[in-house]
This record gives structure tokens, C-alpha cells and sequence, in this order.
């Protein structure tokens, strides 16, 4: 019978429950084991009386959906609890990122970019210095003077790709006005120094770029010439470009990247100038 009456609307399924309840009715109600409606009620009061206190008023969506966020945060709160108590019992020391807690100029003040020694000829001057000429993607290739004598020879300069700081002031070195910075890896004592270099198939001109940080909008613009020595902008960042210990060079721990890839040098656990 309640098989029969669950499709139907409620005011049948009371009908017919009254006609087959009745004590001259034609159906027999211990056969086919009719409950009435007293009984009916008796047994939902009993039922509701087992549900808690919290689930007995109906809870709006807004409600319900704040209610669920606010697990959300602490479960995601207890998880990190618990996953920092594991470390701490297993010995392993959290990490914290560099990048929380610095506060120096943006790494997008630089206009570092991809460039190709043209060529390479010796100072007249200076016998430390070589002179450059290196497209860096204008119409007219650079002029740059390098302090690079002590440490290679011209045809370990001429003919490859390099990183070039580009907003730096044209300035003159013993007569050679120079406009931009070959950037190097160096280690501590400064007796050794290697190029750091792009990956083969980078484009020329390209701005390289660090991982977390936005090159895309109005306020990742490099710094003008004159803002960027004005403020020793490049002194103040200095600190923070290094190569780790596989030569990859790094701002904050993140690599100096490009569209074909990673930055590379072979002098590990540097500094980059």
C-alpha cells in the first residue's frame, strides 16, 4: 500500500489511507499490514526526536555556504598545523621563502635583456678592458666597455649570446663611452669569472624575466637611465643575484628566465654583475 500511495499527491494518499483504515472498509488491514495515521505520527514524532538540535531549522544557502568556507579554513589551518608538528618531529626545517620578507627595489627596475657580441676589440687605454659591439635587438648595436681582459680572450666573447643590462646611463671609460653592462658570474674573491649565458634558441632583444614576478603590466616597466642610478637601484639589488650551486643565476632563489628557457653559467655559488 505505501509503495502504491509514494507517486501520488499527499491529499490521495490520506484518502486512500482513511478508506483502507476503516473498520468496515474492504481492505484487511493485518494482511497487508496497514499502518494508520496515528501510529504514522507517532513514529515521526519519534523519529524527529533522534535528529540534533543544529539540524532542525532549515539553513539558508548563504548560510550554509559561509558555514562550509569556514571549515574549509580550518581544516586547511589544522592540515598546516600538522604538517609543520611532522617536519618539526621528523627534523626537517621549514623553508621559508626569501621573497616574504624582502624588501628591496622590484627586480622589474632592471631591462636586462638577450645579446650578441658582434665584436670584440682591446682598450687602447685600458689594459683591463675590452670594447664591445652588441646587438641587443635596436636598430644600432651597442657600444660596451668590459673589465673582461684579466679573466678571457676575444673570441671567448665575440660571437655568443650574452645577458646585457640595458638602462644603464652611457658613460665613458678611459674615453670609450659605454652604454650597458655585460653581465658575469664571479665568485668570491673575484678571481674567476664566466659569462652567464642564455639558452641557444633565445631571441635576441628579448627581456629576461624571474618566475612569481609580473613583466606584463604598466608598474613592470625597468626603471628610466637616470631613476635607476639616481636611486642605486642596481647597488641596493646586488645582494640578491646569485648563481646557485648548479650556476643557475637566481633572484630570491628563482632563475633569470627566458622564452627558450633557463639562464646558464658554469661558476656555481656566485654573485651576478
Amino acid at each position: 500500500l505505501t509503495g502504491e500511495m509514494s507517486g501520488q499527491d499527499v491529499t490521495k494518499q490520506l484518502s486512500l489511507l482513511s478508506m483502507a483504515s476503516r473498520d468496515d472498509g474492504v481492505v484487511d488491514k493485518e494482511a497487508v499490514g496497514v499502518v494508520e495515521f496515528g501510529e504514522r505520527m507517532t513514529r515521526l514524532k519519534a523519529f524527529l526526536e533522534t535528529i540534533p538540535e543544529n539540524f532542525r531549522e532549515p539553513v539558508s544557502k548563504k548560510k550554509k555556504k559561509k558555514e562550509e568556507e569556514e571549515e574549509a579554513k580550518k581544516n586547511a589551518a589544522a592540515e598546516a598545523a600538522n604538517e609543520g608538528a611532522n617536519a618539526a618531529a621528523s627534523g626537517v626545517a621549514m623553508v621559508e621563502d626569501p621573497k616574504d620578507t624582502y624588501e628591496g627595489p622590484p627586480i622589474t627596475a632592471l631591462d636586462i635583456r638577450v645579446g650578441r657580441v658582434l665584436k670584440v676589440w682591446n682598450h687602447e687605454e685600458a689594459d683591463r678592458l675590452y670594447c664591445e659591439e652588441i646587438d641587443v635587438g635596436e636598430e644600432e648595436p651597442r657600444q660596451i666597455a668590459s673589465g673582461l681582459r684579466p679573466f678571457m680572450n676575444p673570441e671567448d666573447l665575440e660571437g655568443k649570446n650574452v645577458l646585457v643590462l640595458c638602462n644603464l646611463k652611457t658613460r665613458k671609460l678611459m674615453g670609450f663611452p659605454s652604454h650597458g653592462m655585460v653581465l658575469c658570474a664571479s665568485n668570491a674573491d673575484h678571481t674567476e669569472v664566466k659569462l652567464v649565458s642564455p639558452p641557444p634558441d633565445a631571441q635576441i632583444g628579448e627581456r629576461v624575466t624571474i618566475p612569481d614576478f609580473d613583466f606584463q603590466g604598466d608598474d613592470s616597466k625597468p626603471f628610466a637611465e637616470n631613476k635607476l642610478g639616481k636611486k642605486k637601484v642596481l647597488e641596493k639589488l646586488a645582494p640578491f643575484l646569485i648563481t646557485n650551486k648548479y650556476g643557475i643565476p637566481e633572484f630570491l632563489g628563482r632563475p633569470f628566465m627566458t622564452s627558450a628557457g633557463v639562464c646558464t653559467t658554469p661558476l656555481p655559488d656566485g654573485t651576478v654583475s
